[in-house]
């Protein structure tokens, strides 16, 4: 137990420097990431122009602090990089929140050993690059861990394997978040912190980036909103790629009017949730002069966040969970027990295959799934932000 205790004390001390190592790079109040390629070539420029021929060096601190006194081109310049105390109490907070939920789950078999670990990694980095990324994602697990325990007892005989906690272990944990944190990782590293849309000084890339994670968790939720509820409806599902064909509630690729709608719920609920997390944005409806006091942004761009995040959302979670269908009915083989009357996780003597190939696993399903849609959200984003403009 005291060797146990000290390993988790190390990984948790260890987690701690990367992240704090992470933000060292990557913080800057104002104006976003400035790479040290960046900064080298920037010194050399300054170093040859007339207003700073006595510096033999270039030095951030000294440029940062002398900007009120050079030229209108120097005071342009992004300021150093810096850890900030925000910076580190979020992180600190994200390291004892991921730790608290991944234990809680850990108990409540929601989450194996290794689910555990896994939530706990990608849960400290997406609340250590912001609030809104971690809760957004925290929202897809904790409504997840809910909807498996829905009728449990009616998808222990439908399913084979199910349990009341639906207990999730690291390649579904990983599946399910990981290519998301690191989209919000990247943005935090090369834009900086997060913000509205529209509001970076890098172009589309942080906007891409920020449609991409909405987009991600929203097909998460979609599928897993889909998956959890849809098995439950009274009238049996039909094939995706063969509408005509009902199969056992469970078919990979089975897909249900409950289904559906809790696809696109899902989704729109994450698109939703992140919307009105940005950063200044419930300040803005405030009375009185408190917006302009707390940083607040527009009360109409306001709106236009969550409109469009929630737009993204139920694309992501509707189209999202239809891809994963057709993905599951094609390259993902799925089993049904003749005897035990229920979907089965591998052939047997009373099993048979009702659909699919034994290409990709479950979790391999959900990766591309998510992936396809991350990466359309981010190349359409052009045209989704076009409604905000």
């Amino acid at each position: 137990a005291l060797i146990t205790r000290l390993t988790a004390e190390h990984a948790t001390m260890a987690l701690f420097k990367l992240a704090a190592s992470i933000f060292l790079l990557a913080s800057s109040p104002a104006y976003g990431f400035t790479s040290p390629t960046t900064l080298i070539t920037r010194s050399k420029q300054i170093s040859n122009s007339n207003n700073l021929s006595h510096h033999n060096s270039f030095f951030p601190s000294k440029i940062a602090i002398s900007t009120t006194t050079t030229s209108s081109s120097l005071s342009a310049l992004p300021i150093s990089s810096t850890i900030s105390t925000v910076d580190i109490s979020r992180t600190i907070i994200g390291l004892l929140l991921a730790q608290k939920i991944s234990n809680s789950g850990y108990k409540k078999q929601s989450l194996s050993k290794s689910g555990a670990i896994s939530a706990f990694l990608v849960a400290s980095f997406s609340l250590a690059t912001s609030f809104r990324n971690g809760l957004t994602l925290l929202a897809f697990y904790w409504t997840s861990s809910k909807l498996t325990r829905v009728g449990s007892k009616i998808k222990g005989k439908l399913e084979e394997g199910h349990t009341e906690g639906g207990e999730r272990g690291a390649s579904q944990v990983f599946a399910c978040s990981l290519i998301a944190v690191l989209c919000a990782c990247v943005r935090r590293i090369l834009v900086g912190n997060d913000g509205p849309l529209l509001s970076t000084s890098v172009g589309l890339l942080g906007d891409q980036l920020t449609l991409a994670y909405v987009a991600f968790f929203a097909c998460c939720a979609g599928d897993t909103w889909a998956s959890e509820l849809g098995v439950l409806s009274k009238s049996k599902p039909r094939l995706i790629i063969k509408p005509w064909k009902q199969v056992p509630p469970g078919t990979n690729g089975g897909i249900s009017f409950v289904g559906l709608a809790a696809s696109a719920a899902g989704g729109t609920l994450m698109g939703l949730i992140h919307g009105l997390l940005v950063p200044g944005g419930i300040a803005s409806m405030l009375p009185f002069n408190l917006p302009s006091m707390l940083g607040a942004i527009s009360s109409s761009a306001f709106k236009k966040e969550v409109l469009i995040l929630s737009l993204v959302g139920f694309i992501g979670g509707f189209g999202g969970s239809l891809l994963d269908s057709v993905l599951g009915a094609t390259i993902q083989v799925t089993y049904y027990d003749d005897v035990e009357e229920k979907i089965v996780k591998r052939s047997g003597p009373n099993a048979k295959r009702v659909g699919g190939l034994a290409f990709l696993s479950n979790e391999m399903v959900n990766v591309v799934s998510t992936a396809l849609s991350a990466l359309i959200a981010a190349l359409t984003a052009r045209s989704l932000l076009s409604i905000m403009i």
